[in-house]
C-alpha cells in the first residue's frame, strides 16, 4: 500500500540557511545594537536600493509602509483616499488608521485592478489621494493613474504587496506613483518574518520619511508627526539570509508556472488572470480565474486531495463589513468588483512543491473543471 503523499499548503517560506543566519547575527550579539539602524538594517537597505534602483526605508510591516506612504504626503485629515475594494484588509485600514475616508472605486474587468474611468467617477472637492493596489501580482494601469493624479493634484501610492518583483516597461513597478509599499511579511518572496518598506523613486523626501518612521523625531526635538516604525536588526539578519536564495526561487518559481500553464492548456470554465501587457509575471501568485459555483467545487476537490488554495478576496465595503458604503463605478449597471470577488482561486506556488505537486494540483482542479 502506497504512503499518501504530504499536503501541499498554499505557501511556504523561503527560509535561510540556519549557518548563514547565525553568522550574520554573530556580531549583533558583540554590539548589542538590536534596533536603531543596526548595520544589518543599513545592509539590507542598501541591498534593496540597488536591486529596486530607487529609495528604499525599511519599517517594520507593510501595513507600516502604507501608512507612512499615505503620511508622507502631507495631506488634509479626513480627507478622502480612492482605493479598490478588493485587496487585503491592510490596504484600507492603513487608510482609516491615518484618518483618512476610504472611498471604493471599482476595478477593471480583465485583471481585478484599480479602473481609471471609475477613480475619475470617484474623485470630489474633498478627494486627497489614490492608494492603488497591484492585485494578485498584476500591475494597476499605472500610466492612466499617474495621469489622473497629476491632472487632480492627487497624492498617489501604489501598494505593491502583491506585486514585491514586478517589471512594467523595463523597471520594477515601485518606482510608480509617489510612493510605494512593500510587505517582507513571511508569504513573500523576500521575507524578514514580519516587516516592510517604503519605496520612493526619487530621495527628496527620505529625510522627512526617516523621521516619520522614528517618533517624528529630528535631533531628539519632536518636531512633527512620526510613529515607531524602525525595523530591528534581528530581522534585517532574516532577510540578508534569505536574500542571496530569492533568485533561485523565483526561477523555480517560473518553471512552475509553465507547468501550470501546460497542465491547464485547453481547460474549459477557467482561465489564468493575465499580467498586464508590458509587464512581467507575478512570482507569488498564480491565479485561476471561474465562476463562483465552480471555485467552490474546485476547492474541494483540491481539499479533498491535502491542498490548501487561497480564495482572495471578500470585498472590503459593503453589508457585514467594517465600511457599508457602496462601490464607485463608471458606466456599467453594477460595481465588477461584487461579481469578481468570488470568481477567483490562487493556486499554491513555492519552489518545493516540484513537478510532482503541480501535477497533484492540476489532477485536482481538472477533476471538476475537465
Amino acid at each position: 500500500m502506497s504512503e499518501r503523499p504530504g499536503p501541499i499548503v498554499f505557501g511556504r517560506p523561503l527560509m535561510p540557511r540556519q549557518q548563514d543566519l547565525e553568522q550574520l547575527l554573530g556580531p549583533v550579539f558583540g554590539s548589542a545594537q538590536l534596533t536603531n539602524g543596526g548595520a544589518l538594517h543599513d545592509r539590507l537597505e542598501a541591498a534593496l536600493r540597488q536591486d529596486l534602483g530607487g529609495h528604499v526605508s525599511l519599517v517594520s510591516s507593510g501595513t507600516m509602509a502604507l501608512m507612512l506612504a499615505l503620511r508622507l504626503g502631507n495631506l488634509a485629515r479626513g480627507g478622502e483616499v480612492i482605493t479598490p475594494p478588493l485587496s487585503f484588509a491592510a490596504s484600507v485600514q492603513a487608510i482609516d488608521w491615518c484618518g483618512f475616508r476610504p472611498v471604493f472605486a471599482d476595478v477593471e474587468p480583465a485583471f481585478g485592478t484599480l479602473c481609471p474611468l471609475a477613480v475619475e467617477t470617484a474623485i470630489t472637492p474633498r478627494s486627497v489621494a489614490i492608494l492603488a493596489v497591484h492585485f494578485q501580482g498584476i500591475a494597476c494601469d499605472v500610466a492612466a493613474l499617474e495621469d489622473i493624479a497629476r491632472r487632480h493634484g492627487l497624492w498617489l501610492v501604489f501598494d505593491a504587496a502583491q506585486a514585491p518583483d514586478i517589471e512594467l516597461s523595463g523597471r520594477n513597478i515601485c518606482l510608480s506613483g509617489d510612493a510605494s509599499a512593500l510587505s517582507l511579511h513571511a508569504t513573500k518572496l523576500l521575507s524578514t518574518a514580519e516587516g516592510g518598506a517604503v519605496v520612493l523613486r526619487e530621495a527628496g523626501l527620505a529625510p522627512k520619511l526617516a523621521q516619520l518612521r522614528n517618533f517624528g523625531l529630528d535631533g531628539g526635538q519632536m518636531t512633527g508627526p512620526g510613529i515607531n516604525a524602525k525595523m530591528s536588526d534581528l530581522h534585517a539578519a532574516f532577510g540578508l539570509a534569505v536574500l542571496p536564495r530569492v533568485a533561485q526561487e523565483r526561477a523555480a518559481r517560473r518553471q512552475l508556472r509553465r507547468w501550470y500553464d501546460a497542465g491547464f492548456a485547453g481547460m474549459p470554465g477557467a482561465s489564468v488572470l493575465p499580467p498586464r501587457p508590458g509587464s512581467s509575471e507575478s512570482h507569488l501568485y498564480y491565479t485561476l480565474v471561474m465562476p463562483s459555483e465552480q471555485r467552490d467545487a474546485t476547492i474541494a476537490s483540491l481539499q479533498a486531495d491535502d491542498i490548501l488554495p487561497r480564495a482572495p478576496f471578500p470585498l472590503l465595503c459593503g453589508p457585514g463589513t467594517m465600511f457599508e458604503g457602496a462601490v464607485v463605478h463608471s458606466s456599467r449597471a453594477r460595481a465588477v468588483a461584487q461579481t469578481l470577488a468570488g470568481h477567483y482561486l490562487s493556486l499554491p506556488l513555492y519552489g518545493a512543491m516540484g513537478r510532482a505537486g503541480v501535477d497533484r494540483v492540476v489532477k485536482a482542479v481538472r477533476r471538476v473543471l475537465g
